[in-house]
This record gives C-alpha cells, sequence and structure tokens, in this order.
C-alpha cells in the first residue's frame, strides 16, 4: 500500500515538474497549431466576401493552404482594375498604398502588372518613385517594385528608394520616426526585407530589428512607442505590422524576443487579440486582411522561407518553408485515413500509399522551383491534391465482375463506382473530372498491341528502370534512373512500343546520353515529350546556363547568348527532325527542348495541338471538318478498332475539330446530350469556360448549351466550338476526360490529370451528371 501511495504522488511531482520546464515547447506547439487556425478561419471570412473580394484578399488566399480559386482571382482582378488610381483613369493616389495593393494582388493572380489592359502599372510607380509624395510612398513604392523584376526603370528606383529610406533611419535610436513609429518602422523593415541585396540594406535591417526590440517591445508580446501615446500606442494593428515586418526579416516571432519568462511572443500576442474574427464580431476587413497574411508570413519564416512571402520572384526563397507546409499537410491528410473508422485496412493502406506518391511528386516540384511564387501554387496544388484523395467504406457482400471490352488486343475492364471487388476491399482515388477512373488493364494474345507513333523523344517524369530485354526482371536490370529536376531529367528517343509477357505496356527506348537501349515502362506517368510542339508565344529559359539564340534553324549561326529567367517571344514552333525548334518574334532560333526552357504563354488557338505521350491503349478517333465559307459539304470520317459491347455502358471518343473558317460551326461526331439548336434558343442557357494546362491557358469563352445540359455537355460543345482536341471515357456518372489538346490523364490511381470546378467548387461528383445553371463558370486545370 505504501509502495502505491509513493508512486502516486510522484507521478504528481513529476507531472507538476513537467508543466513548470516544459511549458515552453508546449505553448510553442500550441502556438504552432494556433497559427495554423487563425489562418483558416482567416481565409475563411475573406472566402466570405465573395464578388467583393480584393488585391489583398487574393494576396491572403494565394499563400493559403488551398490557394485561390478562378472565380477568386477573377473577383479581385475587377476589384483591382476599378480600386486602383491609376488603372481606372484617375491620378496616384496618396501614399502609393492603392499602387502597392493592386501590384500585390495582381502578381498573386499571375497578372503582369506592366501590361494591364494596356496600361504600365509600374511605370506609374516608377514615375512616383523618382518624385515620392510622401515618406509613405516611399516604403510603399519600394515594396510594390520589389515584387517582381520590371527592368532597368524599376531596378534603378529600387536602388534609390532603398537609399532614401536608409538615410531616413534615425542613428540614435535605428527607429524611423513618422507621426507612428511603431507602423513606419514596420513598413520599413518589411521593404528593406525585400531588397537585402540593396547597399547598405542588411545592416540597416539588423539595426532597426534591435532597436524594436530594445525601444518598442513590450511585455505583453505587443509594440508600443512609449514617447506618443496618441499615434504609437499598442493597437492590434501596430502588433500585426511589425509581427509581420519581424518575420518577414527572418525574427522567428513564436518566441519572445527578450530572454526574460515574463515576455510573451509577438505572434502570441497577435492571437490573443483576435484580429481574424468576423467583421459581425467587430473586426475591419482591413485587419482581416493584415492579420491574415501576418500569420502566414510567420508560419513561412518559421518553417525556414527567407524573406517576405511578398517578394514573389525570390529565388529559393519559400522552398523550405513550402516544403515543410505540404509535408505537415500529408501527415494530416494521412492521420484523417488512418483514423477513418469506415474504411477497410486495405482501403487505407491504398490510401496512404497514394498520399506518399503525391508528397514525392510535389516535393520533387518544389525542389526544383526557381521562384517562390512557383514554389506557393505547386505547394497549393499539392493539398489539393491531397484533398481529393478518399477512401471508399465499404465493398458489396458478393463480388460483381466487371464488364469488359477487348479492344486493339488490349481488355479495358469498365470499373464503375457501384461496382467494386469483395475479396480487394475498396481502394483510395484521386478525383478527376469524372468520379470514376476507368482502369486499364493490357493482356497478352497473338498480336502485339498497336504500336504508337516511333522515334519520339521523351524525358522520365520520375524514378524509371531501364531492362536489358522486355522481361523485367532483377537479373535484367540495366540501369536505375532517379527521379530528377526538370532540368536534369534524363531522355530517351522511342524506337517502339510493345506489351511485355507481364501485361505491362513498355517502350523500347535509347538513352540520349550514354546511347544504352532497352525496356521500361511507357505511359504518361512515367515519361513527357521532351520538345514543346504547341502554339507558344513566350517563353522563360530556365537552364541555369542559359540557352543560345541561332541564325539558322539547325541551330548554327550563333547570333547571342541568353541567361537563366530571361523572357523571349515566340513567332513559332518549327518540326525539325526528333527535335522541335522555337522561331523568335526577332526572326533567330532556340531550342524547344522543355529541359531548357518554360512556355509561359500558349496561344489560345489550338489548330496546331500538343501531341501526347504515345501510350499502349488506342481509342475511337474522330475527324470533323466543318463547311467553308465558300459552302463545301463537311467530312466525317470516323475509324474504331471494335464496337463496346451492350453491356459495358462505357463509351470511348476522341474528339478532333479543325476550324478552317471563322464562320464555321463544327459539330462533333457524338454530340452533347443536350445541344442547342435554332428551335430551343430561348431554351438555353450560358455557360463560360476557361480551360488550363502548363501554366497556360489554353482556351476561354462562353458557350450556349440547352437547359438541363451538364458540364460535360458544355464541355463537348465548348471543345466543338473552340476546335479543341478532346478525349474521353463513359457518359454520365462515369464521364471522364482522357485528354484535351494532347494533355493527357495518366494510368488510374495517379495524380496526373484534368480537374473540373464549377463556380471555383470542385464538385463532389462527375462532370457528366453536373447539372448546370445559367452563367455557370467552369475552369478545366491539367493537373501534372
Amino acid at each position: 500500500m505504501k509502495r502505491k501511495q509513493f508512486l502516486y504522488w510522484l507521478s504528481i511531482v513529476l507531472g507538476i515538474f513537467l508543466i513548470f520546464f516544459s511549458g515552453g515547447n508546449s505553448s510553442r506547439a500550441d502556438t504552432a497549431s494556433d497559427v495554423n487556425s487563425a489562418i483558416s478561419t482567416g481565409l475563411t471570412e475573406i472566402a466570405q466576401q465573395g464578388s467583393q473580394i480584393d488585391a489583398w484578399d487574393a494576396t491572403c488566399l494565394v499563400f493559403g493552404d488551398n490557394g485561390i480559386t478562378d472565380l477568386q482571382a477573377q473577383y479581385a482582378y475587377k476589384s483591382i482594375l476599378k480600386n486602383n488610381d491609376f488603372l481606372s483613369g484617375g491620378s496616384q493616389g496618396l501614399n502609393g498604398i492603392s499602387d502597392v495593393s493592386a501590384v500585390n494582388g495582381l502578381v498573386a493572380i499571375g497578372k503582369d502588372p506592366t501590361n494591364v489592359n494596356g496600361k504600365n502599372l509600374v511605370a506609374d510607380i516608377v514615375k512616383d518613385a523618382n518624385n515620392p509624395a510622401s515618406d509613405y510612398s516611399i516604403v510603399n513604392d519600394l515594396q510594390a517594385l520589389s515584387t517582381g523584376s520590371y527592368g532597368q526603370a524599376s531596378e534603378t528606383a529600387r536602388t534609390s528608394l532603398t537609399k532614401q529610406l536608409i538615410g531616413m533611419q534615425d542613428q540614435k535610436t535605428g527607429l524611423w520616426n513618422g507621426f507612428d513609429k511603431v507602423d513606419y518602422t514596420g513598413r520599413a523593415i518589411l521593404a528593406l526585407s525585400m531588397n537585402t541585396n540593396q547597399p547598405g540594406a542588411a545592416d540597416a535591417l539588423n539595426t532597426a530589428v534591435k532597436a524594436v526590440s530594445n525601444h518598442l517591445y513590450q511585455e505583453n508580446g505587443g509594440f508600443a512607442d512609449s514617447s506618443n501615446t496618441m499615434f504609437g500606442a499598442e493597437n492590434a494593428y501596430n502588433d500585426v505590422t511589425m509581427t509581420n515586418a519581424l518575420a518577414s526579416a527572418g525574427v522567428n516571432v513564436y518566441v519572445p524576443l527578450k530572454e526574460k519568462t515574463d515576455y510573451v511572443a509577438p505572434v502570441q500576442r497577435a492571437l490573443d487579440q483576435h484580429p481574424v474574427s468576423p467583421v459581425s464580431a467587430g473586426n475591419s476587413a482591413m485587419l482581416i486582411q493584415q492579420a491574415t497574411w501576418t500569420f502566414e508570413q510567420a508560419r513561412f519564416t518559421r518553417n525556414g522561407g527567407k524573406g517576405s512571402i511578398f517578394a514573389f520572384n525570390q529565388a529559393d526563397a519559400a522552398k523550405p518553408g513550402e516544403i515543410v507546409s505540404i509535408k505537415a499537410a500529408a501527415i494530416t491528410k494521412k492521420q484523417s485515413i488512418i483514423n477513418d473508422p469506415q474504411a477497410t485496412a486495405a482501403a487505407k493502406s491504398d490510401a496512404l500509399n497514394l498520399v506518399d506518391q503525391i508528397l514525392a511528386t510535389y516535393v520533387s516540384k518544389l525542389s526544383a522551383d526557381s521562384t517562390s511564387s512557383a514554389a506557393i501554387a505547386d505547394r497549393a496544388a499539392g493539398v489539393t491534391a491531397f484533398n481529393h484523395v478518399t477512401v471508399s467504406h465499404a465493398a458489396p457482400a458478393t463480388p460483381v465482375t466487371p464488364p469488359t471490352v477487348t479492344n486493339n488486343n488490349v481488355t479495358v475492364v469498365n470499373n464503375p463506382a457501384s461496382s467494386s471487388s469483395a475479396s480487394s476491399s475498396s481502394s483510395a482515388t484521386f478525383t478527376s473530372s469524372s468520379s470514376s477512373v476507368p482502369i486499364s488493364t493490357p493482356t497478352v494474345s497473338g498480336k502485339p498491341v498497336k504500336k504508337a507513333r516511333q522515334r519520339s523523344v521523351v524525358y522520365a517524369l520520375t524514378t524509371i528502370k531501364l531492362y536489358r530485354n522486355s522481361n523485367f526482371t532483377k537479373s535484367s536490370l540495366i540501369k536505375t534512373y532517379p527521379k530528377r529536376a526538370r532540368v536534369n531529367r534524363p531522355m530517351f528517343l522511342v524506337i517502339s512500343q510493345q506489351t511485355n509477357k507481364q501485361g505491362h505496356a513498355i517502350y523500347r527506348v535509347k538513352d540520349m546520353n550514354s546511347g544504352k537501349t532497352g525496356y521500361t515502362l511507357s505511359g504518361s506517368k512515367y515519361f513527357a515529350h521532351a520538345y514543346y510542339s504547341a502554339k507558344v508565344t513566350r517563353i522563360k529559359v530556365i537552364n541555369p546556363k542559359g540557352i543560345n539564340e541561332y541564325g539558322k534553324v539547325n541551330l548554327t549561326s550563333k547570333k547571342r547568348h541568353v541567361k537563366k529567367n530571361a523572357s523571349l517571344s515566340v513567332r513559332k514552333v518549327v518540326n525539325y527532325g526528333r527535335s522541335n525548334r522555337m522561331q523568335l518574334t526577332n526572326g533567330r532560333y532556340i531550342t524547344a527542348n522543355k529541359k531548357l526552357i518554360l512556355a509561359t504563354k500558349i496561344k489560345k488557338s489550338s489548330q496546331n495541338t500538343r501531341p501526347s505521350t504515345p501510350t499502349a491503349t488506342t481509342t475511337g478517333t474522330s475527324t470533323s471538318t466543318p463547311p467553308t465559307n465558300s459552302g463545301s459539304t463537311a467530312t466525317t470520317t470516323t475509324t474504331t478498332s471494335s464496337k463496346p459491347t451492350a453491356t459495358t455502358g462505357t463509351a470511348t471518343g476522341t474528339t478532333t475539330t479543325t476550324n478552317n473558317s471563322p464562320s464555321a460551326t463544327p459539330t462533333l461526331p457524338v454530340a452533347p446530350t443536350n445541344p442547342v439548336t435554332p428551335s430551343n434558343d430561348a431554351k438555353t442557357i450560358t455557360t463560360t469556360i476557361s480551360i488550363h494546362a502548363d501554366g497556360a491557358t489554353i482556351a476561354s469563352g462562353s458557350v450556349k448549351v440547352k437547359k438541363g445540359a451538364t458540364a460535360f455537355d458544355a464541355l463537348q460543345a465548348f471543345a466543338q466550338q473552340k476546335g479543341l482536341a478532346l478525349t474521353y471515357t463513359g457518359s454520365g456518372a462515369t464521364a471522364y476526360v482522357t485528354g484535351i489538346n494532347g494533355f493527357n490523364a495518366g494510368p488510374a490511381g495517379t495524380m496526373t490529370g484534368w480537374l473540373y470546378s464549377v463556380n471555383g467548387t470542385e464538385p463532389g461528383s462527375s462532370m457528366g451528371v453536373y447539372p448546370l445553371k445559367d452563367g455557370d463558370t467552369i475552369s478545366m486545370n491539367y493537373n501534372k
């Protein structure tokens, strides 16, 4: 009994000891969780603004876990055009706040501030920067120009503004003496944190951070100017402004600035003031915005990010923080899968494996990113991919044998959402443009699978293995190529394609570097074309060593060397054997190799479509040539290797439409379920569709469909209208978009494919059953 009493009291003493001596770590862990929660609350409140979302709202949403939707970006863009003094036709706004918000918002949503409806906002800011309207203009103009690289005039202005700002720093206190010393010092620190490469900026920044800790930092974690109680008193606005500035300067604001037990961490003080509480609770929309991006900046710095989150083009700045964030998101997702009480062990295992695959893919992408904006976008895309991993909860009591279609010696197993195998349990699925993804299982027969286009040059997207023969055994393994960053991906010449004895679709390839030949798995999960062939109109050089411009298409007669990150305008892509070239608008030629350049703009017209990666499975192909103005008759040719049986319930189609005349109205060989005819115009609805891939917009516009049409009906009609190459399988609940203009979905279970959203929200159902309302906006996004 005494022994039990002793152990009881010992446990109490140990508990008290742990509370007192580990309180710092516990507090920090809780604070980190609270920051994440505050960010989520702030973003939710911002999203509820709907059509009132502005530039600062957009900036907050972009840095959020799920990024910004197309619709939200549209709202922000309209707000910027309306509210910015220069863009709306007015004069320079007081203190430049209108300009800095506009530039931040524009860059955040992927717009060019040097060309906004033909107006150069950056040039207007440079004009003001050369003769600042006020002290606040100096910090705001400097921040705006520091969001990206906008040419020599902008860089010269940045240098001048940085010098002026450093010259205004009080040499005695290390602070800036604005009418509100806390606010202005915070904004000055933020601006300098985006210009640490400028002469004297780093020293001024270090001095300022120490001065804030010595003169403005309060025991409660807030900031105040004791010499000016009217304007310098502590308040939520000043606290979040200074917390954001310090985090931008690299300070860990999750811990107290002074090593004294009574002092509170700046971010904790900001949390205690509940600045992201709803507007209905008394907070202003402006405070919610400032607090939200402050918490995002604090988390960014704590996770290893460098500098301000507003420095969108800063090389490698966001990588550490974004990689930590996506790993944390993966852990959260996996924990939710593990805790699912209704899922079987097999279903959980499948889902967890899929999360790991997505994580590996996006960590690789993040590692290859060269700018903060790219890393932020990839992290958001990765989190969205996690969100689409689902776990089925039940399998039918009796096995259901899925119907099959034999097509060109490849057996296609149609596995609708309502069917599964009792023996294999439920599996994880990655939601694409349908709720059910067909699974193709190649089988061996007397004849080989029809070969895809040979002699194309591809590069590896993931880890691949090269074998001596088509029997993939350890003894026949020649070499393993690990997954590499884009600029270092190994390239191969596809010699032929077939199916091996294990039933896998494979390539016979030649290593373009070593000359080794062998066999490897084929498909868009593993390979992509190494050369651009779409109508690229602008590219960015990504090769660390740069590229050369040449006078001749065979890349001879060198004209000049172009460094990394340079942007070039393209006139057209020129076919040149296996490796295409690009002709620039200056008439010179450059490589079209995707390892060396990145397409940043692709012409919306799709008459010259990008070919897809060769695949083992062939589908029905239809080519429709519409009538021209001369009254010629349309000719429709349809070829199929075999007809599907009546039991499949699945249709497979490929539509290639060529527009020969502006007034031609092409028709799909497989018409939409609800086509528009002249007699039912009164019963039509209008929907807006935009299609995006590889960072560019393939096509956008409006289309009319019959009332009651589905999202897939509208996409078919839009593809017809725009002359897009649309491939798909299934219909209704099993409708699945496999490709648009050569951007093809990967195998089932992978993350490569087309995602769709309606009015900024991703529905949980197939496009084939989603009913449209008049005015709906559909966005198709290629995820790779």
